[in-house]
């Protein structure tokens, strides 16, 4: 299969947001959802890049094999999913659809291997990952951490089985983002200390006149910021090296994983699905 360090694939189109940052970089995209309404919508947004053949849109999902199977729209398009409980959430109304499945592998021969793989379609999102083994790999890819139903409560060894997926094809190294604000989850030592007190000189009890407006350049936002481009508050945000924070190890990521899960999960009034991270990796 051949490598394009110009193309970008966003599986999980969603409302276009992510597809529109990276066309507006000068990547071509490959974009794929297995919701009918969210690719027509991106065709008419997005005509002349299109019609440029800068944006392919494919209205398929991603399967083990290739088929048909039911996707499941909901009134809450961020809960689509092949996963009826997730799409059902909250007993929000959903409604059934069938469409067209197909492995990632298939794709990847079709179109070939892109430098960034972004990956968030709710459910199916390690299938994605698995599809990798044995192929050459993108320099980078990101996948959302975990997608539960409502009543999957998960262990600590179910819980990094995504990040375990991304070993085993082949990616080394790792950082874990937030969806809130796209800010790294940094181990305890040096690093966090170091940005807890930039943060604080820019907005915080450090915060002086005439200073804080230079370490905000320095914190999570401000690197951000820096980029030019606002993002979208429900796109995955920046990739690859944009994302602040260094890349960590795997054992690293993992620990860092857990502890952040275990906090989040302290509150017991948190519903079993509201852990939001992303995983980024490279090699």
């Amino acid at each position: 299969m051949t490598r394009h360090p110009d193309l970008i694939y966003d599986v999980g189109l969603f409302d276009g947001g992510d597809s529109a940052y990276y066309l507006a970089r000068g990547y071509r995209v490959v974009a794929i959802d297995a919701n009918p309404s969210m690719v027509e919508r991106a065709r008419s947004r997005f005509k002349a890049d299109v019609e440029a053949k800068r944006l392919n849109l494919l209205n398929v999902g991603i399967a083990k094999s290739p088929g048909t199977a039911t996707f499941w729209v909901s009134d809450k398009p961020e809960w689509s999913s092949f996963n009826r409980e997730i799409a059902s959430r909250d007993d929000t109304h959903h409604r059934p659809v069938p469409v067209p499945v197909v492995p990632l592998s298939d794709l990847l021969s079709e179109y070939g291997i892109p430098h960034y793989l972004k990956i968030d379609i709710e459910g199916n999102d390690r299938l994605c990952v698995e599809s990798l083994k044995g192929a050459e790999l993108p320099q980078y890819v990101s996948v959302e951490a975990e997608c539960v139903g409502d009543s999957d409560r998960l262990s600590d060894e179910e819980a990094v089985g995504t990040l375990e997926s991304l070993r085993e094809v082949g990616y080394r190294k790792f950082k874990l983002v937030s969806q809130e604000g796209w800010r790294p989850v940094r181990p305890r030592g040096a690093g966090r200390f170091f940005m807890r007190l930039v943060d604080s000189a820019a907005g915080g009890r450090l915060r002086v006149k005439g200073v804080s407006k230079i370490a905000r350049r320095f914190t999570d936002y401000g690197r951000i910021a820096a980029l030019g481009y606002r993002f979208a508050p429900d796109s995955t945000g920046p990739w690859g090296e944009d994302v602040p924070g260094k890349w960590m190890p795997f054992e690293k990521a993992k620990s860092v994983y857990l502890e952040t899960r275990r906090s989040h999960f302290s509150d017991s009034e948190q519903p079993l699905y509201s852990f939001w991270y992303d995983w980024h990796a490279t090699y």
